[in-house]
């Protein structure tokens, strides 16, 4: 899911919530097809391609109907409810009697913690190996410079709506694959996991590049995974303080809002007079006010 987040905000530069609902259609189609009597590795590539295909709808949506990608990204991720149920035929399924990615490991003697990591890990890893291999070739090369400037990259002919509609269906199979993995490990799959997903990636996003920044993609794909086991730690280091279940979400949030705000903050402290840092981050703050606009969201 973060290395999707990364994949779309980072390098493409768009901000597509429709990766929240990938991650809900991935895993319901990973799910219909364990069902259906596919092996655990297929239903991970056909969740994934469910997930590409959300992608590809918004893509459509942004660069042939000319419509925002935010809005597009809203109107997906409220499809992707009922596309989740329509696939499943019901709200919530159950996979215990099905083999996954995670029994596979089970049945060799593994235990079922030492089997979610691996399977999970190893996934994981393969995918940003892949990302990080296809982000330097000649194609992925062009999609960085899309996101990087796009009108500079136009006048190289650099062909950029290709390769927006190519990142999103990217960014949304890894954010499927995130969804059809939890589905599998956890045994069953309802609906309601994709609610606020998206805060979870961006969580982990944030925490990663923030400690560990660099113009890099493999030192950036590396410091996501890092994040998001951060994060993980984080939240299992409250849930023992004795911190309720329900406020997991706020601890998240609280934790965006501080890393972000720690990492603002931290720039300029070092200029040479009190004044300065602040003409500089008053600058920086107009510039910013500027530029984040929405424009023709309608």
């Amino acid at each position: 899911m973060a290395l999707g987040i990364y994949l779309a905000i980072n390098v493409l530069s768009l901000p597509d919530l429709t990766l929240e609902g990938s991650f809900g259609i991935g895993g319901a189609a990973a799910a219909s097809s364990l069902m259906m009597g596919f092996d655990p590795l297929s239903s991970l590539a056909i969740g994934m391609c469910a997930g590409a295909l959300a992608g590809l709808i918004t893509a459509l949506l942004h660069v042939v109907l000319q419509m925002n990608v935010l809005l597009a990204g809203i109107l997906m991720t409220t499809a992707a409810w009922s596309v989740s149920i329509a696939v499943m035929g019901t709200g919530n399924v159950s996979l215990v009697r099905f083999e996954t990615l995670f029994t596979w490991l089970e049945n060799v003697g593994i235990g079922n913690q030492q089997a979610t990591i691996v399977a999970a890990g190893t996934v994981t890893l393969f995918l940003a190996l892949f990302l990080v291999w296809l982000l330097h070739t000649g194609y992925g090369l062009a999609t960085r410079a899309t996101g990087l400037n796009i009108q500079t990259a136009r006048g190289m002919g650099i062909r950029t709506e290709k390769h927006q509609i190519f990142g999103l269906m990217m960014a949304n199979a890894l954010a499927a694959a995130s969804g059809a993995l939890v589905a599998q490990s956890q045994g069953f799959m309802d609906v309601s996991i994709q609610g606020g997903v998206i805060v979870v990636g961006l969580a982990a996003l944030t925490i990663g590049t923030s400690m560990i920044r660099s113009d890099k993609v493999a030192v950036g794909i590396a410091a996501v995974i890092v994040g998001v086991v951060i994060y993980r730690c984080i939240v299992a280091l409250s849930l023992r303080l004795g911190v309720p279940p329900n406020s997991v979400r706020l601890i998240t949030a609280m934790l965006v809002f501080a890393f972000i705000a720690a990492r603002i903050h931290a720039k300029g402290s070092f200029s040479r007079s009190g004044f300065e840092s602040w003409r500089s981050r008053r600058r920086r703050h107009l510039q910013f006010l500027e530029n984040d606009r929405v424009s023709s969201l309608l």
